[in-house]
């Protein structure tokens, strides 16, 4: 009897200890199940503001300055002060005589500007149809004196103040003209003068106004 209660006493201690066991290996040793993770708040980033593109300031405007207009050279002024002398040397035969006109003028006395002398081709002031014993100027003040009624007759320096020619001929035989010219050039019947520069040339003076004559009826003319 003892020795069966022995056996029954061990027999249930070890079935405790193998249910102890079996419970021990059923319950796990740490809870599996994940844990949720702590949540975490991302706050958007804020958008920045858009930059608003500031248009430059323009560039102050800038005002076209004139052109400066050149400065305009003028036409020299018509000469003042203008003389006329001629003057005639017979040779002691009275074969040959030598004719020398001059001019002479007060202003312009400019540098660079030239003095031309011209001998006017026709009588422009007579008039067509005369009458007898009349007389008066070939030129007169305002009259226009187109390029083919002038002859060249001398240049010179507006600073000279002076100009001559001259030439040597037979001495008139009659009533010399009212100005005298040389045979062996164009016959011209008063003299004038202007001016020259760069921009062109003065209003001409009249140096010999000449002169014409009608004769009156019983005149002698040689």
């Amino acid at each position: 009897m003892h020795s069966l209660h022995s056996r029954l006493a061990t027999t249930i201690i070890a079935g405790l200890l193998i249910g102890a066991a079996c419970t021990s290996a059923a319950t796990p040793a740490a809870d599996l199940t994940p844990t949720a993770s702590p949540s975490i708040t991302i706050t958007p980033a804020t958008a920045s503001p858009t930059a608003t593109a500031t248009p430059a300031s323009p560039s102050p405007s800038v005002t076209p300055q004139p052109t400066p207009e050149p400065t305009p050279v003028l036409v020299p002024p018509m000469p003042t002060g203008v003389n006329f002398e001629e003057q005639v040397r017979v040779s002691d035969d009275e074969q040959v005589a030598e004719f020398t006109q001059t001019v002479t003028w007060g202003a312009p006395w400019s540098e660079g500007v030239v003095i031309r002398v011209y001998g006017v081709t026709e009588c422009i002031a007579a008039p067509a149809d005369p009458l007898p014993n009349t007389s008066g100027p070939c030129l007169v003040v305002h009259t226009p004196l187109p390029a083919s009624v002038r002859a060249l007759l001398a240049t010179a320096p507006a600073s000279a103040g002076v100009v001559s020619w001259a030439w040597t001929q037979h001495p008139w035989e009659c009533d010399q003209p009212a100005v005298s010219y040389d045979f062996n050039g164009p016959a011209y019947h008063a003299v004038v003068l202007a001016a020259y520069g760069a921009s062109g040339h003065s209003i001409f003076a009249i140096a010999a106004p000449g002169g014409w004559w009608t004769p009156a009826a019983g005149d002698i003319i040689c």
